[in-house]
């Protein structure tokens, strides 16, 4: 029986990708990888300020998840996996999602190639009280590469969980963007998309 799984320990995580503010900052940089503290700005509020990017949404449905993404977007694969892309009309930006049944990794995501480099790497460890329906010890780690011939930047979170039945958890939310420009144009349907995850079980 399917059943969703609470994303309320899962809002750490949520959050990458939620936005540079730029206070003191250089802005010639990509958003850095540990922006976790940023506040998500509510709907109301985007609408209030004039936010012009909010599009129509349309549901994506993976072998063991369900994600929404923004309707202009065009994603693939078309037949459900445990992994998903989803390319902005002006091809700018990318985002990405993988959820699996349980354990396991993305098939190259989380690999630096050879025609990237590495900008910037965060890992962080949380130990949990082991109570019954909770989870355990969680490893999340926040990574920023950019190509080689700048073309693009792409940031990533990884996300492992232990729950108390002996089982692991595997997430992981990235992003792609052009430049600044373009992601900051995309950041609230990027986060948006992060929170729509509905994570399946057996």
């Amino acid at each position: 029986m399917k059943k969703l799984i609470s994303l309320a320990s899962l809002s750490f995580f949520l959050l990458l990708g939620a936005g540079c503010q730029n206070q003191g900052r250089n802005t010639s940089l990509p958003p850095a990888v540990n922006e976790p503290q940023t506040q998500i700005v509510s709907e109301s509020e985007k609408q209030d300020t004039g936010d012009t990017t909010k599009v129509d949404i349309t549901l994506y449905k993976g072998l063991w998840f369900d994600i929404e993404y923004p309707q202009n977007f065009s994603a693939k694969p078309t037949i459900k996996t445990d992994e998903a892309y989803f390319l902005s009309p002006d091809g700018t930006v990318e985002f990405f999602v993988y959820s699996p049944l349980w354990a396991g990794n993305p098939e190259n995501y989380l690999t630096i190639a050879p025609t990237e480099e590495l900008v910037d790497e965060k890992i962080e460890e949380t130990k949990e009280a082991e109570q019954p329906g909770q989870y355990g010890d969680k490893i999340t780690r926040f990574v920023t590469v950019k190509a080689k011939d700048g073309s693009y930047y792409r940031s990533f979170v990884s996300i492992k969980e232990q729950i108390n039945t002996g089982s692991e958890i595997h997430h992981v939310f990235g992003i792609k963007y052009q430049d600044n420009t373009a992601y900051e144009k995309y950041r609230d349907s990027y986060i948006t998309f992060k929170e729509s995850l509905n994570q399946y079980s057996d």
